[in-house]
Order: structure tokens, then C-alpha cells, then sequence
């Protein structure tokens, strides 16, 4: 039987395809290194999430911080995903 996922879970996951759709549209160029480590960040999120280590993992940064403050400015497209997953986290992580 399939694992019911929480929204904070299916909220990390648009963003790793967000992350995901950014890192391919620069693959072959410099900026695709950044891109391909914050999408590695953010299966890391996932992974925490779902071992309820989200708050230890981030220990005290924000989320843009975590995922890098340079990288989530410059990609204006991940934006709503990252204000998503926010929003989740403030509703299930104390």
C-alpha cells in the first residue's frame, strides 16, 4: 500500500522538480554546478522531512538560506515552490 505523503513532503517534491527543470535548462554552463547542488539540497530536505529532521537539518537558517540565498534569488521560477514549502513547514514542523 502506497505511503500517504504529508504536504510538506509533496511541497519539497515540486521544488526538487523545480530545482531540477532549472539545473537542465543550464546544463553545460557554470551556473549548472550551483543549480544541480541546491537540487541535491533539496533531497536532502526530502529525506529530513521524512525522518521529521527538517528543524535539525536547517539548524536556525531559512530555507532560502539553506538552499543558497545567491542561487534562490537569481531563479525567480522556483520562488512559488520555495514560498510553498515554507508554508508547509510552518504548519507541520514546531
Amino acid at each position: 500500500m502506497p505511503r500517504n505523503r504529508s504536504d510538506l513532503e509533496l511541497a519539497i517534491g515540486k521544488l526538487i522538480v523545480m530545482a531540477q527543470r532549472e539545473w537542465e535548462n543550464e546544463s553545460g554552463e557554470p551556473e549548472g554546478e550551483e543549480s544541480l547542488s541546491v537540487m541535491y539540497r533539496c533531497h536532502e530536505l526530502l529525506r529530513a522531512a521524512k525522518a521529521d529532521e527538517l528543524k535539525n537539518l536547517l539548524n536556525g537558517r531559512t530555507l532560502a538560506g539553506y538552499l543558497g540565498g545567491l542561487w534562490h534569488g537569481t531563479h525567480p521560477k522556483v520562488v512559488p515552490s520555495v514560498e510553498a514549502v515554507a508554508k508547509a513547514m510552518a504548519t507541520e514542523i514546531q
